[in-house]
This record gives structure tokens, sequence and C-alpha cells, in this order.
């Protein structure tokens, strides 16, 4: 019991930065049962809540997107480099991911705003950052 306990409440501090818009960031501080819970931010001005959800044998990773009643979701890509990493190949451990693209984000987003940076942030790759690790907690 001691060590599930320890597992839900280690924090997380994940950063994923735009590399199109640098001020546009993800950062995901919550660890949930099935996914990550974060913020997405345009500077210091909140967008809305953001959860990457990890694969399954039926479902590949995926992102979803909530703000007060609207939510959208899609299909995450992950990248070591420009190498697509999937769960049913050997070559690129998943702790080894650097980038990631949220398919259909940017057209999501653009159903209820027009902020030119976040929708081209949103349609391009964001660094992953160091405190990542494949989406566990990077242990020091």
């Amino acid at each position: 019991m001691f060590l599930l306990l320890a597992e839900i409440i280690q924090p997380i501090h994940c950063i994923l930065v735009s590399e199109e818009i640098p001020n546009i960031s993800i950062v995901l501080s919550e660890r949930r049962s099935n996914a990550l819970k974060g913020l997405i931010y345009n500077e210091n001005d909140i967008k809305g809540n953001f959860y990457t959800h990890k694969p399954t044998q039926e479902e590949p990773s995926k992102w979803s997107f909530e703000k007060t009643n609207i939510k959208f979701k899609g299909e995450t890509i992950l990248l070591k480099n420009n190498e697509i990493w999937h769960p049913y190949q050997t070559k690129i451990k998943s702790h080894e991911v650097n980038k990631v693209i949220f398919s259909g984000l940017s057209s999501n987003l653009s159903k209820i705003t027009n902020e030119k940076d976040l929708l081209k942030a949103a349609s391009g790759f964001f660094k992953i950052g160091n405190g990542c690790y494949g989406g566990r907690i990077n242990k020091v």
C-alpha cells in the first residue's frame, strides 16, 4: 500500500516547450492513474487543462484539452529526434523520446480561439523537457 501511495503523491514537473513559439508551453505537474495532467500556457496566460495519456494495447498515446465545458482530444505522436516511437519497436526506449506532436490540437483550438501564436505552436513540435523521462518521474 505504501509503494502505491508514494507513486501517486510523488510530484512530477514535465515541461513541453513549443519549438516554433517558445512562449507556448505545457506544464504537466500531476500524475493520475491513466494520465499526466497539467496546463497549457501562452507566456503566463493559462489556456486550459491538458492531459497526456499513455498508450494501451487498444489505444495509441492520446492527449486531451479541457476548458470549462469544452473538451477536445487526439493522438500523440512521440519521437526521438526525428524517429517515431511506438510501443512495438525496440530501437527507441520510451524514456528517450524528446519531441512530441499533438495531432489535431491546432484545428480543435481554432474552434475556440484565433490566437495565431497558440495555433501555430499547437500545430508543430514540442520539445520534451528533461524532467519528463517518457512520462515517468525522472529519478535523479
